[in-house]
């Protein structure tokens, strides 16, 4: 039977859904916390403290935290952690809603029992590198046995070593760990302290100022020994907050938009990186495209790598907590949501669980 309403009952049905519709999507709609706490490090260059690193200094520098939260009675809380174990214990003790974490340690962390989720890769494919004195006598890795070797245990350059080292015949046992930050390691090898030191881009300042060789790098080589980073979030703020998680995220995702940019090549470097610093990241990174570093996809070759540092934390006993499941912890819904509201859900080309392009894999 067909039921004919008089047009004002008609309209007054109307009216009536559609008011129910935007009452509804009030509901839905959710006021963001008073605050968001985002943890990270700072560089200070030119008497300037520019914060983040990777997608993180990238979306700070380019005020898109605050343009996103500037009708919001929001503060937004940039905190600089200097060392990795102050990142694990800020989350740890409730004092940071967001942190940018290498993977090695955000493992120990969840481990540990703080609860987080993964929610985005922030930078990709960090390289490492192996430098001496001009005038030493090591030539390679293996030359390595015996030495004094400095790098920072539980950072995450720890496990690239430990890939490094394995790749040469070596492990941790054979040589003489000195567990040193990057600044205070470059001292060191300077003064003789060491024999040799493992770290990041910051190695080839040595070399450009003639204190050291550079006798191994990941560069063009060893893409399975590159280190990941990603943003993390605690739980409980991504339970009671899930459209504020979603907000950061598309932050971060328009921060790779434009990083991914080729007509950003040169912008990409900015003021969050150390102009003392820049000349040696444009030799660093010109082994892949911004496009692969940039990348916010949870593709096969990330979650690949993260499986595999949460093994070898396991087996070496770095991770001495309970078990959990990595892929669950992985939470990849708020990217998808974000790269079908933004229609970049075929922007970036995702990798192979060995670092290949899948588009060249295909062909």
């Amino acid at each position: 039977m067909i039921i004919v309403l008089p047009l004002g009952a008609f309209w007054r049905r109307i009216a009536i859904a559609t008011a129910f519709m935007f009452t509804t999507s009030l509901a839905l709609a959710e006021p963001p916390p008073a605050q968001i706490r985002l943890g990270g490090p700072a560089v200070a260059v030119s008497g300037k403290d520019y914060w983040g690193w990777g997608l993180l200094g990238i979306a700070y520098t380019n005020g898109l935290f605050q343009e996103e939260f500037k009708n919001d009675a929001t503060t937004l809380k940039f905190i600089s952690l200097n060392t990795v174990p102050m990142v694990g214990e800020a989350m740890a003790s409730n004092q940071l809603d967001f942190a940018g974490q290498g993977d090695l340690i955000s493992l120990i962390g969840r481990s540990a029992g703080v609860r987080t989720r993964y929610i985005l890769p922030v930078s990709k494919l960090s390289n490492a590198y192996l430098a001496v004195k001009q005038d030493s006598s090591i030539k390679s890795v293996a030359d390595l046995k015996g030495k004094r070797v400095a790098y920072l245990k539980g950072n995450y350059i720890h496990l690239q070593v430990i890939r490094i080292l394995a790749a040469n015949g070596l492990s941790e046992r054979d040589v003489r760990q000195v567990s040193l930050d990057q600044a205070t390691a470059n001292a060191a090898l300077a003064t003789g302290d060491i024999d040799a030191l493992f770290g990041g881009p910051e190695a080839l300042l040595l070399r450009n100022k003639g204190i050291a060789r550079i006798v191994y790098t990941t560069r063009d080589r060893d893409i399975n020994a590159t280190a990941q980073t990603g943003l993390i979030v605690r739980d409980d703020f991504a339970k009671q907050y899930p459209q504020t998680t979603a907000r950061i995220v598309k932050v971060l995702v328009r921060a790779a938009q434009w990083g991914s940019d080729p007509a950003n090549e040169v912008s990409v470097f900015g003021p969050w990186w150390s102009f003392r610093l820049q000349d040696a990241i444009r030799e660093d990174t010109n082994d892949r495209s911004w496009s692969q570093r940039a990348s916010p996809l949870f593709d096969p070759f990330l979650v690949a790598q993260y499986h595999d540092t949460y093994r070898l934390a396991k087996e070496l006993k770095l991770v001495r907590g309970k078990d959990f499941d990595l892929d669950q912890w992985m939470d990849h819904s708020f990217l998808d949501q974000v790269l079908k509201d933004l229609q970049l859900e075929n922007h970036w080309q995702p990798m192979d669980a060995q670092g290949t392009p899948i588009a060249e894999v295909k062909k």
